[in-house]
């Protein structure tokens, strides 16, 4: 994975020309929008003094000139510009001001002040463009004021944008950003390069390109869940000088990593049910440029929208999914999925789904068309997410997250599920939907629609009973896949649709469905279904709607019901219950069946 980010890197930097400083640049990632609140400072040979505050809109255009980089939590940034993190609403309008006021220092002085007071002086700063040591002694002298003046301005803006603080600086009555002076871009160079100095060889060879380079360093990392600030994660003795050996990487390497990722965050990030996913490709033999079309229009922007915007056919919930554009590459490609989850200032690796081919994509949109041809719907993990997110709708957190992820993670690999592992929370919230009168017909078909795309997948099996007699069913029985060939599950499947078209008669005469209590809240054994097929057609009788097509059903059910045996009800509960639930859901489908020549109320 490592080595597809640095080609990716490679590739962007060598394409499009950039220096090393256009890759340590970053650019903020603002949701809607953003402001830049801008310290005016004026430097001539005869005055220096702090002029004004005022915003500015965001311009994706000038990020050289905003020279933005992140840094430490506690200390400046590599450069005098930093994020000014939102503050919460007061109980009063004092308190509000307050906080905006503190938080505004805390980022003024931690962030602007510090950064002039660590870099204002040095052998390099002697020769410097402007006066750092000039625009220090002025943000000193006039701290008080810029800050009344910042909690203004900042006040007055929206709280949805994004807001980063830096200076402008007036030289010969023209205003620039600090990108435009030399002495803010070699220091950023400087200060980076001594980053991977402090641990670190010479003359070894770098982890990622593989060859002899002057320096390598333990110290870089691509994402934040690399650190070397435990003992227990340092080679060579536990000793923080040899930690080199982990992870060597070269100079080269290290900004070719973050251009790679800075690439891939832009355009290869998408949405996944509350997670968010990487999407790195990677090529087996040779330069990932060289090998497929497909390829190329993931690293161009332009191609990148045209081809979200042509995309129809999806798994997921995001609108900007192409899996089934990769699908139809050759299987020299190979894609790899990094969750990813930011915990404070580190990052946490939720899934990781390495090497997976394009056949197996295509495989996965294969089995969902299928499901779409039966069912006349859409199938995506939608389905499956109903099932497992939250283990109770009061809860808070996303309970289920880590069955969901592994359960994805197996659809991808091609890993054999557990059935009854499934059915445990398909039933449970069959149930709860089945007691409060909720969704319940939506979730049966999303639990049915799963099952079947599964069953396509072969990653869940169903045992085949031999020599089953025919019935006027048989072809409902086969459109909907393996699972419904026994004769117990046939049996307790028709039994559940008989049912159904009890509870609708009720219903429609009594406005009430009485007979739903005998269905135990759908937690009913053997016993249980065995007694259930006499007290429906009693009471069908007694409705006096015991009809020829219900009798055909009634005989049909008991059929399976006998040829099931005892050996054919070794089922567990949530199985047993599964099967009814489904044919009370299909029931207008064995309707159709039962009553060819008239429309079934």
């Amino acid at each position: 994975m490592i080595e597809a980010i640095r080609e990716i890197g490679k590739w962007q930097i060598e394409k499009s020309g950039k220096s090393d400083l256009d890759v340590l640049t970053k650019e903020p990632k603002f949701k809607e929008g953003g402001k830049i609140v801008i310290v005016f400072i004026k430097i001539d040979l005869d005055k220096k003094e702090f002029k004004d505050i005022d915003p500015e809109d965001y311009d994706s255009t000038k990020i050289n000139k905003y020279l933005y980089r992140s840094g430490v939590s506690r200390g400046p940034n590599p450069t005098p510009i930093a994020n000014i993190i939102k503050t919460k609403k007061g109980k009063s309008d004092a308190e509000t001001y307050q906080n905006l006021r503190n938080q505004l220092e805390k980022t003024f002085t931690g962030k602007i002040q510090k950064w002039f007071d660590k870099y204002s002086q040095g052998t390099i700063q002697m020769n410097a463009d402007t006066d750092l040591q000039g625009i220090r002694e002025i943000l000193a002298a006039n701290k008080d004021e810029i800050l009344e003046k910042m909690v203004t301005a900042v006040a007055s803006l929206s709280k949805k944008e994004g807001r980063l603080l830096t200076i402008k600086i007036i030289q010969d009555k023209e205003s620039r950003y600090i990108g435009d002076f030399d002495i803010f871009r070699k220091l950023l160079e400087d200060i980076e390069s001594r980053k991977i100095a402090g641990i670190s060889e010479k003359d070894k060879n770098c982890s990622v390109c593989s060859a002899k380079k002057g320096i390598v360093s333990g110290e870089v990392s691509v994402f934040k869940f690399y650190t070397i600030d435990k003992p227990g994660f340092i080679a060579g003795g536990f000793k923080k000088n040899r930690a080199w050996r982990n992870y060597p990487v070269c100079s080269t390497c290290k900004l070719e990593l973050e251009e790679g990722r800075k690439y891939i965050e832009k355009f290869l990030s998408y949405r996944f049910y509350g997670h968010q996913y990487l999407l790195i490709p990677k090529t087996i033999l040779g330069d990932i440029v060289k090998k497929s079309e497909i390829v190329d229009i993931l690293m161009d922007s332009k191609k990148v929208i045209s081809l979200k915007e042509r995309t129809k056919k999806r798994i997921t919930n995001d609108e900007a999914e192409i899996l089934n554009i990769l699908s139809e590459e050759h299987d020299f490609l190979t894609l790899n999925f990094l969750f990813l989850r930011k915990d404070q200032s580190a990052e946490r690796i939720e899934l990781f789904i390495e090497d997976v081919f394009p056949s197996r994509i295509k495989r996965i949109f294969e089995a969902k068309e299928a499901v779409d041809r039966m069912t006349t719907s859409d199938f995506t993990f939608s389905c499956l997410r109903d099932f497992f997110s939250k283990s109770d709708a009061k809860k808070r957190n996303y309970d289920l997250d880590k069955y969901f992820l592994d359960i994805t993670d197996k659809i991808f690999r091609g890993v054999f599920i557990d059935f009854s592992f499934l059915l445990r929370f398909f039933m449970a919230r069959i149930r709860k939907e089945f007691v409060t009168d909720g969704y319940y017909g939506s979730v049966v078909k999303n639990a049915i629609m799963t099952t079947i795309f599964l069953e396509n997948l072969g990653l869940i099996a169903f045992k085949e009973e031999k020599n089953m007699t025919t019935n006027i069913f048989d072809d409902m029985f086969t459109h909907y896949g393996k699972s419904f060939k026994s004769p117990a599950k046939q049996g307790i499947f028709l039994l559940g649709a008989l049912t159904q078209l009890l509870l609708n008669k009720q219903w429609s005469e009594r406005n009430a469905k009485p007979f739903a209590k005998q269905l135990k809240s759908l937690k009913m054994a053997e016993r249980d279904i065995k007694a259930l097929l006499p007290k429906v057609q009693n009471k069908l009788e007694e409705y006096e709607s015991f009809d020829k097509g219900k009798r055909l059903l009634a005989t049909e059910a008991s059929k399976r019901l006998l040829e099931a045996g005892e050996e054919g009800w070794m089922m567990p509960m949530d199985e047993i219950n599964f099967y009814f639930a489904c044919g009370m859901n299909l029931v207008d489908d064995v309707a159709k069946i039962i009553y060819p020549n008239r429309k079934e109320e």
